[in-house]
């Protein structure tokens, strides 16, 4: 049986298993648990990872809340999908992807009136350099599971990007890299200056930027690698940025 053979029939057999447990939502402990985990799975690795918004939308809540450590708050089902599709998949491909620790994943039923009416499911999941800790509120609406509410916290490196040597520039050396960098058109990171430090700004987030080699910055918690693209004139003409799991070039405007 070729490869391509035997992932239509996993994901197959997945969706299968888990329209059978979500008809049987009544059920607690190990089947709880595993038909979270088959959710979590169809969630991630069949539509996050895959790019597949449809499958993600078929998980998620309209009225979803999807609340970050980093980036802030992200309120009802349009934002949450648009926000996948234009900043992670906005090539076609993630460039980004999920992997669960699945020795992490705890579940915790929700009842009222000794009727189960949703879950809690805890884990830890890694994106490249970053680990984050998640609790998913899932809830039982018209008998289907649902993805309602979204704690995505803890954000760490796994391991440093190592620029830890900052070398100071004249504020004259840093205006060069001021404008603003299209990675696409939902994505537009701006740099600035002040105060004599360059700063990246995107979504009304600031974040620190230095230098630790020639065109070479990182962020201040060394998630993200910035290497600015020299033109045969000698100018800043581009932007090329690594971390977290993800590769991106931009040009300057």
């Amino acid at each position: 049986m070729n490869s391509k053979l035997k992932t239509v029939l996993f994901l197959f057999i997945i969706l299968i298993s888990y329209n059978t447990n979500s008809q049987n939502i009544e059920k607690t402990g190990k089947d709880l648990f595993d038909t979270l985990k088959m959710a979590d799975r169809l969630l991630f690795d069949v539509g996050f990872n895959e790019c597949n918004i449809q499958q993600v939308a078929q998980l998620v809540a309209d009225d979803i809340e999807f609340y970050h450590d980093k980036d802030g708050i992200t309120k009802s089902k349009t934002k949450f999908l648009a926000s996948i599709k234009d900043n992670l998949c906005s090539s076609g491909k993630n460039i980004l992807t999920r992997v669960l620790d699945e020795s992490s994943l705890e579940v915790f039923p929700l009842y009222k009136d000794d009727k189960l009416y949703g879950a809690i499911q805890n884990g830890i999941h890694n994106f490249a350099q970053t680990k984050a800790s998640f609790s998913h509120v899932w809830l039982i609406k018209k008998g289907e599971w649902k993805l309602a509410r979204v704690l995505s916290y803890n954000h760490k490196k796994v391991q440093d990007i190592s620029k830890d040597n900052r070398i100071v520039l004249s504020n004259d050396d840093l205006k060069q890299y001021i404008g603003d960098y299209e990675f696409s058109p939902e994505f537009v990171l701006t740099v600035s200056l002040k105060d004599g430090v360059l700063y990246g700004s995107s979504q009304g987030q600031d974040v620190k930027i230095y230098c630790y080699d020639t065109h070479k910055f990182i962020d201040d918690e060394q998630t993200s690698d910035l290497t600015f693209l020299i033109d045969k004139n000698d100018t800043v003409s581009g932007l090329y940025m690594k971390g977290s799991g993800m590769e991106m070039t931009a040009k300057k405007k």
